[in-house]
């Protein structure tokens, strides 16, 4: 007996001191990095997966995943591009650069040639300069005018003075919209309490409630949810059906697949939350991770009018929305991007903000941690001034869930300090991403929003939530996050029918 015991403490030790060892599914070398009295590090790094990093919050590793195919590169402390990054922890050996087809110059590098980074950036790298070919034309200001066409630039549209324009605020909110998110989040995010301790739907000047743009995607949404949402005048758009992994499948994905992924997920919108198909407009790609031009010609084709897939560089002033017709100024964070001319078609860029580290974020929750109430404020307020105090590019409020439920509640609170100090300027009002589009296309001074359809609340036509909405149940799923040895169930409310079985991208509208 005594044996017996000594063998299975051994076995615990080893256990203990194995370094891929996980605690509430986190590593133990993370743990150590992030501990205050031991590494005291901002970030740790993931030994096994080289996509993933950890940001170290009072002393505790919140996991995070590098969008696209880029590679977490410690010595940055932050993700960089697959060919250039350095990660020694995970063994990390960057794929070659393939060659030029024919030997280049001495003075042209294969590399710079190979980066899609460097594709029509009026710098030919290539020695055939391939890289330059049949990319969009730089910008000509006379032959690009609105309503169809904006340049990609910090001007504001219709040559309009700062003094003279709103300040635009979008709030985007990424992932499934689940029950538990729309009755304790977007609750107290959209509406506020009023002098009788009840809540109220946030204003703007003009006294149309605050509205934001769902970008949802289709595991563990509630489909009721979606519909009443839509209902109060907020906008959908779709964020694909799957959100598979790994990152680089939705820039290898045929045309087919991705249409089966975006349209699909649209019409999920339309079956089961009573949405009209011409009112779901834009489109966010999966992990922010496209197939450029190729990707821009297929959501266009498929009707989309807007996208919001690509992240800025370090731009001062921040860039306004623009359309495909003519090269952007952008940048290219996760390549490739879209490098041919596509008319009618909108990008409303991420526009980067700068988070307490002086690091890049394109969501909320993917900038450094805040540590208390008045950090998240710090965060909030340098970010919007940036916007306010320059040339009032419209201001994306990029959230998920995780901001709030990773941080205990003064993230919240924060937000809604913020969103009281910004309510008091008479110039600042928030719409969806395509109200915002709308004004891009008919600029119009602030004195004159009220004769603006962009600032229009009437939502008399869109069908409220029913009374009763069926619960839906299905058992033994596989799919991500799920598998066949690890099955589990799906669940959510639609005021239709129930589907025979689980929607999928093969099978949208759950058909026997």
């Amino acid at each position: 007996m005594k044996v017996l015991i000594i063998a299975l403490c051994a076995l615990v030790y080893m256990a203990a001191a194995s370094p891929l060892e996980k605690r509430l599914g986190v590593p133990v070398q993370a743990e150590d990095d992030c501990n205050p009295k031991i590494g005291a590090k901002n970030f740790s790094t993931d030994a096994t997966d080289c996509q993933v990093f950890y940001i170290c919050d009072h002393g505790w590793p919140k996991i995070r995943r590098c969008p696209g195919d880029t590679i977490w590169t410690p010595a940055l402390e932050r993700c960089t591009d697959k060919y250039f990054a350095v990660n020694d922890e995970c063994r990390y050996e960057a794929p070659p650069t393939p060659a030029p087809v024919t030997l280049a110059p001495e003075d042209l590098d294969p590399a710079a040639c190979y980066d899609p980074r460097n594709m029509c950036n009026g710098v030919i790298d290539c020695n055939n300069g391939e890289d330059e070919e049949g990319c969009a034309p730089i910008c000509d200001p006379n032959a690009c005018r609105l309503p169809d066409c904006k340049c990609s630039s910090p001007d504001a549209p219709g040559n309009l003075q700062i003094n003279e324009i709103p300040q635009l605020v979008m709030i985007g909110w990424d992932g499934a919209l689940r029950v538990e998110d729309y009755n304790h989040l977007l609750q107290q995010i959209l509406k506020k309490v009023n002098a009788q301790r009840q809540r109220e739907p946030r204003t703007n000047p003009n006294g149309c409630p605050l509205t934001a743009t769902f970008f949802t995607s289709h595991q563990f949404t509630d489909y009721a949810a979606v519909q009443s949402m839509y209902a109060e005048g907020n906008e959908i758009a779709s964020f694909s059906i799957t959100k598979q992994l790994p990152s680089e499948y939705w820039a290898q994905a045929s045309d087919a697949e991705l249409s089966a992924e975006y349209a699909g997920q649209r019409a999920m919108f339309r079956r089961f939350s009573g949405i009209p198909a011409s009112a779901i407009k834009g489109v966010r790609s999966a992990y922010l991770q496209t197939k450029g031009s190729d990707f821009v010609n297929l959501i266009k084709d498929d009707g989309f009018t807007w996208d919001s897939s690509y992240p800025t560089d370090k731009i001062d002033p921040p860039l306004w929305p623009y359309t495909f017709d003519y090269q952007s100024t952008g940048g290219c964070a996760i390549p490739p991007c879209p490098t041919s001319s596509i008319s009618q078609m909108w990008e409303v860029p991420l526009v980067d903000w700068f988070d307490t580290n002086d690091t890049l974020c394109a969501n909320v929750d993917s900038c450094y941690y805040p540590n208390d109430k008045a950090e998240a404020l710090q965060l909030l307020r340098t970010n919007f001034d940036r916007h306010y105090k320059t040339n009032k590019a419209p201001f994306p409020i990029n959230l998920r869930a995780r901001w709030f439920l990773n941080n205990g509640y003064y993230n919240m609170e924060a937000l809604q300090q913020f969103l009281d100090e910004i309510q008091e300027n008479p110039d600042v009002y928030f719409v969806t991403y395509s109200q915002l589009i709308e004004y891009m296309k008919n600029p119009v001074k602030l004195s004159d929003v009220g004769r603006s359809d962009a600032f229009k609340c009437d939502f008399a036509d869109r069908t409220p939530l029913c009374a009763h909405p069926n619960l839906c149940g299905y058992f033994n799923i596989s799919y991500a996050p799920n598998d066949e040895e690890h099955q589990g169930d799906r669940f959510f409310q639609t005021c239709v029918e129930c589907p025979a079985v689980y929607p999928w991208v093969d099978n949208p509208l759950g058909e026997a």
